[in-house]
């Protein structure tokens, strides 16, 4: 039966899902993403690493569908966003991946008045610049390691190099790539004005296109990296959270989705581009729709550190149940005790006001909700979506 594989790219774990034409899932790898960091700001992965991942994530997946790689018909990602490499005029890489939640950077005086504009506002899709936004970096470069910026004839965001080296096609998916603050949202391509002022040219990036659409086929390449072989075709996919809101429905069974991983998101569909402090848009697979996204990165992953420093034998199912039914120790000596209860129970509550802010804030005004989609790990746990509701 042919499969259909899917990879996605978040910051905590690297995942590759294996779905038959009907979108049965067959096989799922996940691999934990182990990100360096020093200074203590700094968050990169090799190269190296990244197709190790990936590899043995797809390499689990098979596993479990009892299949082999001559078994995919069709290849996409989802993936996480400002996330960049630089490589020179062979196509060597010159840094390793550059992870989003990187801070080595601060938003530059000049960079924070252009961002503060209106013009770039109602261009982009989203008000003001960040230390995590790939720009802020790439001045870092421009600044610290001029040498190295003088030999950067490529930038290429995660999903431009992981399309580029499984196909040679130099395209990318507009979805991640609205959140540079280089893409004109209103003309579906690259900004010329964000390019001058940040110091890149077209020809250094990847064509961004819709997400969706068909992009070429795997090349030897595929094999070398992944053992996938040459010849199955490839569609560049969406940013995770526009992916998963995709797939959960949402414009559809939903009017907003709500994503329960490490990063928390909430996303809808809008006519129109509005610039709201906190809120990204980028193109829908419509072309005429937008996604309008806002998150928060302290999403699930402080529930997973409290699980690995203080309860490491329970798994993240049995300290929410316990945090969230009524039982004293006395009754269930060996759930956790109340101390640890009422620590998860806290997390738990500042994740549920946390998502009900996000939805709040991508809703536009005087808009009804019928049904909100729930997508990430959290979306497995009974206790927890009722919890949130």
């Amino acid at each position: 039966m042919p499969l259909l594989l899917g990879f996605d790219f978040g910051t905590s774990y690297f995942k590759a899902g294996l779905f038959d034409p009907a979108g049965v899932l067959g096989g799922l790898g996940r691999v934990a993403v182990p990100v360096e960091g020093a200074p203590a700001a700094t968050r990169e992965l090799p190269t190296e690493t990244f197709w190790r991942l990936a590899r043995e994530a797809l390499d689990e997946a098979l596993r479990q569908a009892g299949a082999s790689s001559a078994d995919i018909a069709g290849v996409s990602y989802a993936s996480q966003a400002n996330t960049f490499l630089l490589l020179d005029e062979t196509s060597t890489e010159l840094t390793p991946l550059i992870v989003w939640s990187d801070r080595r950077a601060e938003v530059a005086p000049g960079d924070a008045a252009f961002s503060s504009t209106d013009v770039f506002q109602r261009a982009v899709g989203f008000r003001d610049l960040a230390p995590e936004s790939a720009v802020t970096k790439c001045r870092w470069w421009q600044r610290e390691r001029r040498a190295e910026w003088g030999r950067a004839r490529r930038f290429m965001t995660l999903s431009d190099y992981f399309t580029w080296t499984l196909t040679g096609e130099t395209a990318g998916d507009a979805s991640t790539a609205a959140l540079l603050g280089l893409y004109h949202l209103g003309e579906r391509r690259w900004w010329p004005a964000a390019l001058q002022h940040f110091g890149l040219a077209e020809l250094q990036l990847a064509t961004p296109r819709a997400p969706g659409t068909a992009c070429g086929a795997t090349s030897a390449a595929a094999a070398a990296r992944l053992g996938l072989p040459a010849g199955i075709p490839f569609a560049v996919g969406a940013l995770d959270h526009h992916a998963a809101a995709i797939g959960a429905g949402v414009g559809t069974l939903a009017d907003a989705s709500l994503s329960t991983g490490t990063v928390l998101a909430a996303l809808c569909l809008v006519p129109e581009v509005e610039p709201i402090r906190g809120c990204f848009h980028g193109p829908h697979i419509d072309g005429a729709q937008y996604c309008r996204l806002a998150f928060d990165p302290r999403g699930a992953g402080e529930l997973e550190a409290f699980q690995r420093e203080h309860a490491p034998a329970r798994t993240l199912d049995e300290l929410i149940d316990a945090a969230l039914r009524d039982a004293s120790p006395a009754s269930a000596p060996n759930e956790p005790d109340a101390l640890e209860r009422g620590r998860v129970r806290a997390i738990l509550d500042r994740i549920a006001a946390a998502q009900r802010e996000l939805l709040h804030a991508i809703l536009p005004a005087g808009k009804a909700v019928r049904a909100v989609a729930v997508t990430g790990g959290g979306a497995r746990s009974a206790a927890w979506l009722a919890h949130t509701a």
